[in-house]
């Protein structure tokens, strides 16, 4: 007798040897058991999952001599025909060659038909999604009224192809893939029954590079033993279907988020002299990197590996991690080189956690900023590209415009006089390379007021006081522009008016209406509303209405007096705390002033920090 592999030779028989499917054995059994007999059924999943086996056992069930029965006997004349595909009254049609009109004719004249020997006359149409529209057409009238002794049975691995007037007159059941644990304990099971010895890691490479489907792990199997014999381990698999070893994936995964291109791409190199599959490899990362993002963001293992790895990248790193590799993934597809394509990939995604985000820039700006000092109103987020310019804004001679919006009357210490010049600091780009770049929006932040005459360094004043007494707003809104001052430091220009039952009524100067979308993104309002929620006792929702009064430049310098001459603010030597002032506008800079500029502290802790250097002044 010839030899027969073994995805035929364990192909299952019986209900109960069918691997993974437990929903839908159960439920064709009790179809059986209650005489709930549809006329058509419909089978659907990937390759290797069961799909042509599952019919087949079905159709044993109702034409074998015991039958209808959920445990057909095997033995019959009607149950070995059909498990070799010869039964006149089960007809297996290749839906791929008999896809024509004609063919569906046929089928439906014959239908007609009592059966020979069975119960009923039963249809097994695989791959019936390959069937032409014309075929499809004929076929309908039969599939919704069919004789009573005619079952339909369909198998599909693309059910989307199937016109919803089919899918509609049919049961349908989908079979999922198998997990990984189960593919390795049947492939241990058949390897007890034919004396192998298979090792258990060898097992579950074999079931993990099956990808879900059993008759794949069947296949692979066999071709194993045809390679090392009656011993098999994992090396030897992996050397046969060139897998790559997770501890190889675990290392790229290493080289990759501790931005070590040279390890990464020499690893690159190993895995392909040694005949690896790169694609499989880029998978099998894909797979490493989507772990590391649920373990992230839910964490449940121990293993200190993804913990490590985990406090190196922010999940929005890993989510456009994901998003890049995705892509390249179908790329290395269809690539002739694929090798070229791989390095391509890991230098783009180490270049991409490289790269500084606007969140990054906003938190590292606030870090620089007074713990001490009282938060003032932040400017509106702005979507980018967004070049931000870090200003100091001294109250003495020869300091910069105030961009951003000062509280009407000052303490009397803090009067003094404001040029109108805007000149920036520094730049720093917001996670690319465009800074300057004519047309990019520009965020202006004011960190702190210093006070000349004494020397030290005054916090700024809220743009809007609050109004006077206990109300449920001032709280949160100290609150929020204490965590973030360039986030939430707007929330300050808010005024209580009322709480109506669970609704917190906010007053804001009209400008802030047009930035609603910008001030109030989601993430800013559902924040707020926890903040509400948790410190009133109760859930609070917040009602703006923007009726507030609107705070000018105009009034600001009105109130300050113009700054006296350069050359008597020169007379003045700056205190210890007090931060080098820019020249005004249109003033030459002579190189002690230029190097004393660019040697102030917070010019060169801005620097270091955001790796930036000063264009021009």
């Amino acid at each position: 007798m010839s030899y027969r592999v073994f995805a035929r030779k364990y192909r299952p028989q019986r209900f109960s040897e069918l691997v993974g499917q437990a929903p839908i054995i159960q439920t064709l059994q009790n179809a059986i058991t209650t005489n709930r007999l549809a006329q058509a059924y419909l089978f659907v999943g990937p390759r290797g999952v069961g799909k042509t086996s599952t019919a087949r056992i079905f159709a044993k069930a109702l034409n074998c001599v015991n039958g209808p029965t959920i445990n057909p006997c095997g033995t019959c004349d009607a149950c070995i025909e059909i498990a070799e595909g010869r039964n006149l009254d089960v007809l297996e049609i290749d839906g791929a060659s008999n896809n024509s009109v004609e063919s569906i004719r046929t089928l439906r004249e014959n239908a007609a038909f009592a059966p020979a020997r069975g119960l009923y006359k039963i249809y097994l149409i695989d791959e019936v999604h390959m069937l032409t529209t014309a075929a499809f057409n004929a076929l309908l009238k039969t599939l919704e009224e069919p004789p009573p002794h005619v079952k339909f049975i369909f198998a599909t691995t693309e059910a989307q192809k199937l016109p919803a007037t089919i899918i509609s007159r049919c049961q349908r059941f989908d079979l999922h893939r198998l997990s990984e644990e189960l593919m390795a304990k049947h492939l241990l099971d058949i390897a007890a029954k034919e004396k192998i010895t298979l090792a258990l890691d060898a097992a579950q490479a074999l079931a993990h590079g099956a990808d879900g489907a059993l008759r794949d792990a069947e296949s692979m199997l066999d071709q194993v033993i045809s390679f090392c014999g009656t011993d098999i381990q994992a090396k030897d698999v992996q050397e046969v279907f060139g897998f790559t070893p997770r501890e190889t994936v675990r290392q790229l995964a290493t080289a990759v988020f501790q931005q070590d291109t040279p390890t990464a791409l020499t690893l690159l190199l190993e895995q392909s002299n040694a005949g690896k599959d790169l694609s499989r490899l880029l998978t099998d990362f894909i797979g490493f990197v989507r772990d590391l993002l649920v373990e992230k963001v839910s964490p449940t293992s121990d293993d200190s590996f993804f913990g490590e790895l985990g406090a190196m990248v922010s999940t929005e790193k890993l989510l456009a991690l994901l998003e890049e590799l995705g892509n390249a993934e179908g790329r290395l597809r269809w690539a002739t080189n694929k090798k070229l394509q791989l390095d391509v990939v890991i230098i783009k995604v180490i270049h991409l956690l490289q790269e500084v985000s606007l969140d990054d820039v906003l938190a590292a700006l606030t870090d620089l900023a007074d713990p001490h000092a009282v938060k003032q109103p932040a400017p509106q987020k702005l979507k980018p590209p967004i070049a931000i310019e870090v200003k100091k804004i001294p109250i003495a001679p020869a300091i910069e415009k105030v961009t951003t919006p000062l509280p009407a009357s000052l303490p009397s210490a803090e009067k003094a006089d404001v040029t109108t010049e805007n000149r920036p600091l520094s730049k720093f780009a917001a996670g690319d390379e465009r800074q300057g770049v004519d047309g990019a929006q520009r965020l202006s932040v004011s960190l702190i007021l210093d006070d000349a005459s004494t020397g030290t360094t005054q916090p700024i004043a809220p743009a809007v006081e609050f109004g006077k007494g206990s109300n449920p707003w001032t709280p949160v809104a100290e609150q929020l522009a204490s965590e973030s001052r360039l986030k939430f430091g707007w929330v300050a220009s808010g005024k209580f008016l009322e709480q109506r039952g669970n609704k917190i009524v906010v007053e804001f100067p009209p400008s802030c209406e047009a930035q609603t979308e910008t001030l109030f993104w989601p993430q800013a309002r559902k924040k707020i509303q926890e903040c509400l929620s948790k410190n009133g006792g109760m859930p609070l929702e917040l009602v703006a209405q923007f009726t507030g009064e609107e705070l000018h430049h105009e009034t600001l310098e009105e109130e300050m007096p113009l700054p006296p001459p350069p050359q008597a603010a020169a007379k003045a030597a700056p205190s210890k705390t007090t931060p080098t002032a820019a020249p005004p506008a249109g003033t030459p800079l002579t190189p002690e002033a230029l190097a004393s500029f660019k040697n102030d502290p917070l010019i060169q802790e801005a620097l270091e920090i955001f790796k930036a250097e000063i264009i021009s002044l």
